[in-house]
């Protein structure tokens, strides 16, 4: 499965939806479903563009694999049913990076209050709070990995994760932003971000890592909530 896949699946599940029963198909006979199409086409829409941003920041950081760097996408978080980590990304040093990517529309910027995320006039602090979760999860489940393959507390402590938001389309303020410990990156300066928090690099540790990841943080089903 691919960067983007579950979110397209799950677009096409919402579009291929049909009234079952014989009082849905009659009011669909007689329009009076139109509303309610309308809101279904509006969100599988957001899927859509979930999956175009996830697309195009896989194509992106595809540039780091010739410089030491592990990638995952599309991965299943342990404990959360219907959250998904769109990019993991392991450092030449062995840190973890969880990429969350976003395809907003260019009309209004993306900024913040010094607590909030805002896309113009609308508060999408809940992207900061999932992505915060997601977090938290991925780090406690790779750091019990390593603790059942025997590694020593020291290791299990020196994992970290970090998480951003790489945003396509619309502006970001300043160029860039950290928000409630998020860093918020315009697509176009990702790469360099990302590279300034590589860290010393350690081969082995990195690639030990990146194994506990593969196998902690299954590929993603599609379905759920976005």
């Amino acid at each position: 499965m691919s960067a983007g896949s579950s979110a397209r699946a799950q677009a096409a599940a919402l579009r291929a939806a049909r009234p079952t029963t014989l009082l849905g198909r009659l009011q669909a006979l007689l329009g009076l479903r139109r509303r309610a199409s309308v809101k279904a086409e509006a969100h599988a829409a957001r899927w859509d563009a979930g999956a175009e941003g996830e697309r195009r920041t896989a194509v992106t950081v595809q540039a780091l694999a010739a410089e030491g760097w592990f990638g995952l996408f599309d991965r299943a978080i342990p404990g959360l049913r219907v959250a998904n980590a769109d990019i993991v990304l392991i450092t030449p040093a062995g840190n973890v990076l969880v990429v969350d990517a976003k395809l907003w529309h260019r009309r209004a910027e993306v900024r913040t209050d010094g607590r909030s995320l805002h896309h113009g006039d609308k508060d999408y602090s809940c992207a900061l709070r999932s992505l915060r979760v997601e977090k938290a999860r991925i780090q406690e489940a790779l750091q019990d990995a390593l603790r059942k393959q025997g590694h020593s507390l020291e290791q299990v402590r020196r994992l970290s994760v970090t998480a951003l938001i790489a945003m396509h389309n619309a502006p970001v303020a300043g160029g860039g932003f950290t928000v409630d410990g998020i860093r918020v990156v315009p697509a176009e300066r990702l790469l360099p971000v990302l590279r300034g928090l590589v860290g010393t690099p350690d081969p082995m540790w990195s690639g030990t890592v990146a194994a506990v990841a593969s196998t902690t943080l299954p590929r993603y089903e599609a379905g759920g909530r976005r």
